[in-house]
């Protein structure tokens, strides 16, 4: 290939040199009369003149389009700036999302709006930073500017529901919400807020007929709330079972009517394919004790539960403690204290002292050494918004109003995973 253009060049130089040197040897004369005027020249002359004229020409015509076009490529560069900018800013909110910096994310909210002209997003931010820093003000300024965004409608009624549950303007926000469900009656969103409302009132007829026709989407929470809101109102819990099998409640709940119609392998298998995502002891609790009837029973239901759960023991202490009450509660105080006695001392609460207390009482044969220096106080369940503490689950939080919201403590060290964003948005409010 590349032969080839040399040898292309070398003979296009050899014809252009030979025209030249042809030229050179015959340059002819031109004679050009104009208005009493001669001009004489040879050839070479005259292509040295076209060649120069046709210079000029070009270099004339390629001012007068410049000058033309100077206004539309003047405001295209400084287009191009402000996108270059505008691009800067969005790469500078990600950051800021990242790394929870509201300050900074308002700063270049405001700088996007300025440099791209953009209402919605830069709006929207604009309004989640205010909201989250408790300025009402604010925010309200931002709603007001994201109404009169046509493509904003449907955000801007969010943003207000969410001004409204700030605020604590809770019948403001269930007039507003009732007004949306009968426009976007399958939102998710829309039907979770005004359940919620409706949970907070103990009117759980009507906040289980908000979300009972709207698909949870694998949504867990809105799952979990749904099959929560079934049952409360009174239908058959192994229905609400099939809406959700994540709800302490419902998992309990079904446990007790399996052993009221005295299927006591429904019950256990219900436990053994939950445990580890409960990782609660109150669910062995019922089924060891609730309408327990003898000691033969007893022992039944320990061999069961020892079954179904004992495959566990590597992955929780939950499960050790489980079975050492299950145990104690047949009377097998040795098998108990066996169990009891696997739990690393470093991870001993209250209870495992309380039931090591008691099989000593039970059994000359075990001495329990009170010599701890500390103890875990016992695990309790916890509301994840305002952190209040309860002995039993609760569907709503007394101090704060939560719903669906209070969670096992221990829970979480089984189910949670690792994520190296853990969760980048947590300063903005929730808003789905």
């Amino acid at each position: 290939m590349v032969l080839i253009k040399v040898l292309k060049f070398f003979f296009i130089t050899i014809i252009l040199s030979y025209l030249a040197v042809w030229i050179s040897n015959r340059p002819g004369t031109v004679k050009i009369v104009w208005q009493e005027y001669l001009v004489e020249t040879n050839v070479i002359g005259l292509l040295f003149v076209l060649i120069f004229s046709i210079f000029l020409f070009v270099v004339f015509f390629s001012l007068i389009s410049k000058l033309k076009n100077f206004p539309k490529n003047f405001s295209n560069s400084k287009k191009d700036k402000l996108l270059f900018l505008g691009n800067e800013s969005l790469d500078d909110i990600a950051i800021n999302l990242f790394i929870g910096d509201s300050i900074a994310l308002e700063k270049n909210s405001r700088k996007l709006k300025k440099y791209l002209g953009n209402q919605l997003f830069s709006t929207v931010m604009l309004f989640n930073t205010s909201l989250s820093n408790e300025n009402y003000e604010d925010a309200n300024k931002y709603l007001k500017i994201l109404k009169s965004i046509p493509k904003a409608e449907y955000i801007s009624n969010r943003a207000e529901v969410l001004i409204l549950f700030k605020e604590n303007k809770i019948d403001e926000a269930l007039t507003l919400l009732s007004k949306l469900k009968k426009e976007f009656n399958d939102d998710l969103w829309i039907s979770e807020k005004l359940a919620i409302i409706y949970s907070q009132k103990k009117e759980w007829e009507l906040a289980w007929q908000t979300v009972e026709g709207v698909a949870d989407k694998q949504n867990k929470s809105f799952s979990n709330l749904k099959a929560n809101l079934h049952a409360l109102s009174g239908n058959n819990i192994l229905d609400s079972l099939k809406i959700s099998n994540h709800s302490f409640f419902i998992i309990n709940e079904a446990i007790k009517k399996h052993i009221k119609e005295g299927n006591l392998n429904k019950a256990i298998k219900l436990i053994e394919k939950n445990w580890l995502q409960l990782n609660c002891t109150d669910i062995i609790e019922t089924f060891i004790k609730f309408e327990l009837k003898n000691n033969s029973d007893s022992l039944k239901r320990h061999k069961l539960l020892t079954k179904a759960i004992k495959k566990f023991l590597h992955r929780s202490d939950e499960t050790k403690l489980a079975l050492a009450k299950s145990a104690y509660q047949a009377k097998i105080w040795g098998e108990s204290q066996k169990y009891l006695d696997e739990i690393p001392e470093d991870n001993w609460d209250e209870r495992i002292i309380n039931l090591y207390k008691e099989i000593s009482k039970k059994s000359e044969k075990i001495t329990f050494r009170d010599n701890f220096k500390e103890v875990k106080p016992v695990p309790l369940w916890s509301c994840l918004v305002c952190k209040k503490k309860y002995k039993e689950w609760q569907f709503v939080c007394n101090e704060c109003f939560s719903v669906n919201r209070i969670k096992w403590s221990k829970e979480e060290i089984i189910v949670k995973k690792n994520f190296f964003l853990e969760n980048p948005f947590r300063h903005l409010p929730k808003m789905k």
